[in-house]
């Protein structure tokens, strides 16, 4: 068998299995020392040995420790039988902290902090602090956590108390902006409400004493509303046969549940849908009576987030990641696995307005769907993954809230006009941007643009360079301009990488000659940062004009005051804090074997120097958005640095309009 720390070294490698792991790190994550590690490895060898060749940990001198994963299937049963729930090793605090009330509120009595440690992969001390937080959080409701020998942790305090916070942490903001996220409201005008309809669930189920955690009360509140369209819309409802002796609770719950329903909405459920509902709660009841053993929804939970895995690195999204997508999901296959036995399949009333409105979810429920060994899509109908797309929808639409670009506003006027700035963004743009900062042209620093995506400014900034997308505004923030910003808001997609910034207006080819020439550029061997500067502002120069040099190195010297004009640690960017020529024009040098450019990057070798120019820059947004785009292109910038000319420099950057 394995223990805590062994599991934590197994979740580890298996976040990123192409790359090598030192023993340090691994030391350093577990708070251990190298020797231990090592042991710790030997264990977990010996056991990924007895799968055969599919799983192995394979070391490199020099390089460390990385898992080799041939078999995915075999893998991911290899962590159901040990119960390794994948996934929850890099849970946040805010996810560690639901699943802990989930497991207290709900699903038991008491938990004992060991097993608490083997299902999160944190330290005592981590779930010590977890436990501080949450026993502050439950102390304004008159509750308490207790600790018993071999009972362990659990919640104290009236089912009254309980109730309240239940409805208050579960099931309020978040839980109902899920549920409208899965169904609109509008599209249902359902003649009850979903709170109404969570209330009713939670008390009916706790005064019977059935734990449902909440995202099977979340899920059992989407079929009843769907089950209302359904009734609505003249669908017809199978039969469905449950054991009245074994499921006595379940079926009286279910009955009552209707029943409450049915006072409100005057709507008239025939008998199958109590069964229906009983199902629901059969299958997260009690322990002893769930139909779907542990054994089954541990390798199912397994198969789930390994779906979610292959389709995060297909879209780029981060679904694994979701808690409540994984549960939800889970919960809700565990359902349907049930009825798919029972040879029980259901209408969806919002089958066309799935695919229809959101047919880019409804796809990629059916790819993650074919991952799944437990359950084979081609079973499904239409219907049934246009339920379980609700799930998608729900995480795509957290997803985007969660990764909305950061903009940072720049506002040269005074404090009224900046707050009434900041208010018509928030007014008009809070769905598409959240609003890091407000600052004034002279605050801007690395600091302030630390994590922002985007900037928002009063004040015309064309002749500054900047890595990321900048929006120049009135302070009134017009119409037309608030359509603008969405227009160009768009483009950041929610990775919020710097890839996102490949969208241009204008083709490089009808700028380039514009700004670059054979006159301003250099190839170098060796230099440093100083050398290669004086150099390139002599090139811009052409020996001239003996005050420009120098006036140009003050200007460049300010601007990289107030901010980094690195933009990775190959290229940089430097350029004056305004305007000094008449003319555009870019300076460009290679330098084959890097230079220093400062303490964090040590290794530039592409250097852009940007003097715009005092009269007019059309065009500059496409040339610096070209060099932003060279960042996420490693092989483009190794063959740019390799040239041997600027006939081939030139080729090589106008190749960047093919990507976009």
């Amino acid at each position: 068998m394995l223990n805590q720390k062994e599991k934590m070294i197994l979740n580890y490698l298996s976040q990123d299995s192409s790359r090598y792991v030192t023993s340090k790190e691994l030391a350093d994550h577990l708070s251990c020392t190298d020797r231990t590690v090592r042991t710790y490895l030997k264990n977990v060898s010996q056991e990924l040995t007895k799968l055969g060749e599919g799983v192995a940990i394979e070391s490199k001198q020099g390089f460390g420790y990385r898992l080799s994963i041939q078999d995915e299937k075999l893998y991911q049963q290899f962590l159901a039988d040990y119960h390794i729930q994948n996934g929850m090793a890099n849970a946040g605090i805010s996810d560690r902290h639901h699943f802990i009330l989930n497991k207290l509120l709900f699903e038991q009595e008491g938990l004992l902090f060991e097993d608490l440690m083997d299902q999160l992969f944190v330290s005592r001390s981590t779930l010590s602090a977890d436990f501080k937080k949450l026993r502050q959080l439950l102390e304004k409701y008159h509750l308490t956590i207790e600790s018993r020998a071999n009972k362990g942790v659990y919640v104290s305090g009236s089912e009254q108390d309980k109730r309240h916070f239940i409805m208050d942490y579960f099931f309020s903001g978040q839980f109902m902006k899920n549920i409208h996220q899965y169904v609109r409201h509008d599209v249902l005008k359902l003649p009850i409400n979903f709170e109404e309809l969570t209330m009713v669930i939670l008390d009916e189920s706790r005064s019977q004493g059935l734990k449902l955690s909440d995202f099977v009360i979340q899920n059992l509140v989407v079929h009843i509303a769907l089950a209302i369209k359904r009734l609505e819309s003249g669908f017809q409802i199978s039969a469905i046969e449950l054991d009245p002796e074994r499921y006595e609770k379940e079926i009286l719950v279910a009955k009552n549940i209707l029943h409450r329903i049915r006072l409100v909405t005057q709507i008239d459920f025939p008998h199958s849908e109590v069964n229906y509902i009983a199902l629901h709660l059969i299958s997260k009841g009690q322990k002893r009576e769930r139909t779907v053993d542990d054994g089954s929804a541990n390798q199912l939970r397994q198969e789930i987030l390994s779906a979610l895995q292959r389709l995060d690195k297909e879209t780029g999204y981060h679904f694994s990641g979701d808690f409540t997508l994984s549960e939800g999901l889970l919960t809700h296959l565990e359902v349907l696995m049930e009825r798919l036995e029972n040879d029980v399949h259901l209408d969806n009333p919002l089958l066309d307005e799935i695919k229809s409105n959101y047919m880019d979810a409804f796809s990629l429920t059916k790819t993650m769907l074919s991952y799944l060994d437990m359950l084979q899509v081609d079973q499904l109908s239409e219907d049934e993954i246009a339920y379980i797309a609700l799930h998608i929808m729900a995480a795509l639409e957290r997803y985007k809230e969660e990764h909305k670009p950061n903009a940072l506003v720049i506002c040269a006027t005074g404090f009224g006009s900046a707050q009434m700035l900041r208010h018509r963004i928030q007014n008009e743009l809070s769905q598409y941007v959240n609003v890091a900062e407000m600052v004034g042209y002279y605050d801007i620093n690395d600091e302030k643009l630390a994590g922002v995506d985007c900037i928002i400014s009063t004040i015309d900034l064309s002749n500054l360079v900047f890595a990321i997308p900048v929006y120049k505004v009135s302070v009134f923030l017009k119409e037309e301009e608030v359509t603008y910003i969405k227009k160009e808001l768009s483009k950041l997609t929610a990775k919020k990488s710097k890839q996102n910034l490949r969208v241009s207006k204008g083709k490089l080819t009808d700028f380039f000659d514009d700004y670059f020439s054979k006159d301003y550029f250099a190839i170098l061997e060796e230099t440093d940062k100083d050398a290669v500067l004086r150099h390139l502002v002599a090139l811009l120069n052409d020996g001239s004009d003996d005050q420009y040099e120098q006036e140009m190195l003050d200007l460049m010297s300010q601007r990289s005051k107030m901010s980094t004009v690195v933009f990775d640690e190959t290229i940089a960017v430097p350029h004056p804090i305004k305007a000094l020529d008449k003319d555009h024009k870019i300076a460009v040098a290679i330098v084959k074997n890097g230079l220093v450019w400062d303490d964090y990057f040590k290794q530039i070798q592409l250097v852009f120097l940007i003097s715009s120019s005092i009269y007019g820059n059309e065009g500059l947004a496409d040339i610096t958005r070209g060099i932003v785009d060279l960042v996420d292109m490693p092989a483009l910038k190794e063959k740019m640095v390799a040239c041997q000319d600027f006939e081939e420099f030139k080729e090589l950057f106008l190749s960047l309009d093919q990507d976009r």
